[in-house]
């Protein structure tokens, strides 16, 4: 049933991370210096209202401008949240498909400064802005680096 929701070109994002392994797969599509990220929405993603959980759209947001800093930085690592804002437009519909796209405002060496609008349903549910570290390449272990340099989707 939510593989129906998945839209064409869709991939699955591999990440490392057990936290987003508990709400996802995460599905991304790259396109061109843009990056979407999503998710369809699964009654295990709901509150008791049945609407989505805002948690789950707080950490959708979250890494949606996190992989989204990644693919402009062109560096498949961990770019972790320095801060994070985020604001509830609508409930999201349990059932359908969930995603955002992130917007980098300004990059500089050490920062990406990014924002997202979740979208659900054609309607915006959550507007979010956080900014995001770039990681030292030199860091990274070395057995690594290679297969986490470049742009999502090549």
């Amino acid at each position: 049933m939510t593989d129906m929701l998945i839209p064409e070109g869709f991939r699955k994002l591999d990440v490392a991370d057990e936290f987003v392994g508990l709400i996802g797969p995460l599905w991304f599509k790259a396109e061109g210096e843009t990056l979407r990220v999503g998710l369809p929405l699964e009654p295990r993603h709901g509150n008791p209202m049945g609407w989505a959980h805002g948690g789950l759209l707080v950490t959708l947001a979250d890494m949606v401008m996190g992989t989204g800093s990644g693919h402009a930085t062109g560096i498949r690592w961990p770019h972790p949240t320095v801060s994070l804002s985020t604001e509830f437009v609508r409930g999201a519909r349990l059932g359908q498909w969930l995603e955002g796209t992130a917007r980098i405002a300004r990059r500089t060496l050490n920062f990406c400064f990014c924002s997202c609008d979740l979208v659900c349903g054609g309607e915006i549910v959550l507007v979010a802005s956080g900014v995001f570290k770039v990681p030292d390449v030199d860091k990274i272990p070395e057995a690594m680096r290679a297969k986490v340099m470049g742009k999502w989707g090549q």
